[in-house]
């Protein structure tokens, strides 16, 4: 008998459990579910929006999604802000009804005069989401005036038999009241800088600048061949990618605007082209003259020739934009990696000041001085200072020695030459000449082109073998023994 009530209470809790399961926990998280939807204004999924359409009463806005892209068709035709768009439709999707309905439909029904009251017999804003053929349709947003406290916003839906008058906050509304400017891609030209193979980069009055990253680095080609800053470059490309213009000012110019703007065919201009991708598409920005004085931010008009518009460009940009092949050219003097460095020496004048190996062990020994023992922390710091120095300036450029008229800048005979031996038995040299005015000339066998260094950048590598070593410390048995006390 014990026996079948224990049953009988097991089953009871276990149903009990399951009801409390099902109903409280389970049950009340679809309830919830299910109170949320009732609150939102409208229910979507991004996905199957093909169609917005956003009627201010003096301007129509319509965007559609063309080839999995957002485009603006009205008032002006021209790539939409993919990401605008998409926060445009969370706001909708998020939006929530707050609090009980401020009028009924059977009070609006009574007396459709009762919208006047709230803005809605001639609303600000009307929204629409247009869907796929096969979804079910969605009403739109009618939105009136804000409440007394600003707070909130009145809202209605149209073509519904469902017309009550309800409530929304105020900062949704503002998050909705979009114009074509903020919703219309505004960058200067949609490109992936990291994609970018090949730029030309012409100035209005001088010769053009070409460079190359078919190899992963940058390499000037025009007007001279010589390394690239790979920073200053990828500095200018991820600036240009990321900017964006804060006035259209022109949709779709006449030939007289273009004139005006600096940007005609004929007129001379800053044209930057870039050659993207394997398949080397090309996008081309042109920058004109200013605004005058109906403008003072320094900023230029320009326009992406495969666009019609004109925009102004930041004036920080436009700095940018003017930079010379001497700007843009890598300034390492003597770029070396020292970890693969194994022999260094120093030679002033005809005489050499110390020569020093290393070992693959990482130690340095000098081999014409074998009484002393190198500083290894010294020599690894040398490199470390060879590696960074940087021009601030160029003297010369040529494609042979003989044409850099060396004796000019002291290096026929220089003061101090640096030659260093690579892990693969190759050498390099650095020849310092000359100083003026706290400047110094150094050539390095890596490019024929006489730099300009800052003289403190130089002043460290002067060093003697004092500097690079010490005398062996005396080696002892061990004992204190007096030596003539062992006769």
């Amino acid at each position: 008998m014990r026996l079948k009530t224990n049953f009988v209470i097991s089953v009871v809790f276990i149903a009990l459990l399951g009801f409390v399961y099902f109903y409280e926990i389970k049950g009340g998280e679809e309830r919830r579910a299910e109170a949320e939807r009732q609150r939102q204004m409208l229910d979507f999924s991004d996905h199957e929006v093909q169609r917005l359409t956003i009627d201010h009463g003096d301007t129509l806005l319509v965007v559609e999604r063309q080839e999995n892209a957002w485009r603006l068709i009205s008032p002006v035709e021209t790539d939409a802000d993919a990401d605008a768009i998409d926060r445009y439709l969370r706001t909708l999707h998020e939006m929530e009804v707050e609090g009980d309905p401020v009028r009924d439909n059977v009070a609006i029904a009574a007396d459709a005069s009762i919208v006047n009251q709230y803005g809605l017999d001639a609303p600000r804003l009307r929204v629409h989401v247009g869907l796929l053929a096969d979804a079910e349709p969605l009403d739109s947003l009618r939105f009136g005036d804000d409440t007394p406290t600003d707070r909130f916003t009145y809202v209605q839906r149209s073509d519904t038999a469902n017309p009550e008058i309800m409530r929304v906050r105020a900062w949704r509304f503002d998050n909705l009241d979009k114009s074509v400017f903020d919703l219309r891609d505004r960058r200067l030209i949609a490109f992936d800088a990291d994609e970018v193979r090949r730029l030309r980069l012409q100035q209005s009055d001088g010769p053009a600048l070409e460079a190359s990253r078919e190899t992963g680095t940058w390499q000037l080609l025009t007007p001279l061949p010589r390394r690239a800053d790979d920073s200053g470059i990828n500095g200018i490309l991820t600036r240009l990618q990321n900017a964006k213009t804060e006035r259209i000012v022109y949709e779709s110019p006449t030939s007289q605007q273009l004139v005006d703007a600096g940007l005609s065919a004929e007129q001379e201009s800053i044209a930057l082209t870039l050659w993207i991708g394997d398949d080397r598409v090309e996008k081309r920005l042109r920058v004109g003259a200013s605004l005058g004085a109906e403008d003072n931010s320094g900023g230029l008009q320009a326009t992406d020739t495969s666009r019609p518009h004109i925009f102004l460009v930041d004036s920080t940009l436009v700095r940018s934009l003017r930079s010379t092949a001497a700007d843009l050219r890598d300034k390492k003097v003597f770029p070396i990696d020292s970890d693969q460095v194994t022999a260094i020496a120093l030679h002033e004048g005809s005489a050499t000041a110390f020569s020093a190996q290393r070992d693959s062990a990482g130690t340095w020994t000098l081999p014409a001085t074998p009484d002393r023992e190198a500083k290894t922390w010294r020599l690894n710091s040398l490199l470390t200072d060879l590696n960074g120095l940087q021009a601030v300036r160029f003297a010369a450029d040529a494609a042979t020695e003989a044409e850099l008229g060396l004796a000019r800048f002291g290096l026929d005979a220089p003061q101090l030459s640096i030659v260093v031996t690579l892990s693969d038995g190759t050498t390099s040299r650095l020849q310092i000449g000359d100083s003026r005015d706290g400047e110094v000339f150094v050539l390095s066998d890596e490019v024929l082109s006489v730099n300009v260094v800052d003289e403190d950048a130089v002043e460290g590598l002067h060093l003697d073998l004092d500097d690079v070593s010490q005398e062996h410390a005396p080696q002892t048995n061990g004992t204190d023994a007096d030596p003539a006390s062992a006769q």
